[in-house]
């Protein structure tokens, strides 16, 4: 049968995505996949397209426990994935932080408020890695620190714009990042 992945595409315990629409969305693929394999009370499974092979998403699974199969298509890519073992009542209560996106004037913006330093940083970076797609994003965040603009630095971006603000979740600042 050549490797073949196959499933039914109407079983409501099947999703099938496409990394690009997700993309397009504001969406992280690897949140959105996560989300939906171990937020799930029964067994789901996850048939992924994509026109590229997202290797930090495929490598955040399988640490995750994740199986993942996966063929090469004319098309590109498509994966398979499930959860290795059903979840257990510590997993199933704890709830992760997420980042949350927006687009306002052609910007998408990542908010990772609801992340804790360093975690924060790393969300960001993750995001820039696996789904990233401009040469300019907005960032919501507590705090922005040298070392992190050091990063970016390394990495080709600059923050060419920093606004602090106050709401009911406290201070932060919004930063606009260009690829230099």
């Amino acid at each position: 049968m050549d490797n073949e992945i196959t499933s039914d595409k109407d079983d409501e315990n099947c999703h099938y995505l496409r990394v690009e629409d997700l993309i397009a969305a504001g969406q992280i693929p690897v949140d959105v996949v996560t989300g939906i394999l171990f937020e799930a009370e029964q067994e789901t499974q996850v048939i992924l397209q994509s026109n590229f092979d997202p290797i930090p998403l495929r490598l955040k699974l399988t640490k995750l426990g994740c199986i993942i199969d996966r063929k090469e298509t004319k098309d590109g890519w498509l994966f398979h994935i499930h959860r290795d073992a059903p979840l257990s009542e510590k997993e199933k209560s704890t709830q992760p932080a997420k980042a949350t996106f927006r687009f306002d004037d052609d910007i998408i913006t990542i908010d990772v408020r609801s992340f804790d330093y360093p975690n924060d940083l790393l969300e960001v970076l993750r995001f820039m890695d696996t789904s990233l797609d401009t040469d300019y994003f907005g960032v919501e965040i507590k705090r922005f620190s040298t070392k992190f603009n050091d990063v970016l630095s390394q990495r080709g971006w600059t923050s060419v714009s920093e606004t602090k603000h106050s709401d009911d979740q406290g201070d932060f600042l919004t930063l606009i990042l260009e690829q230099k």
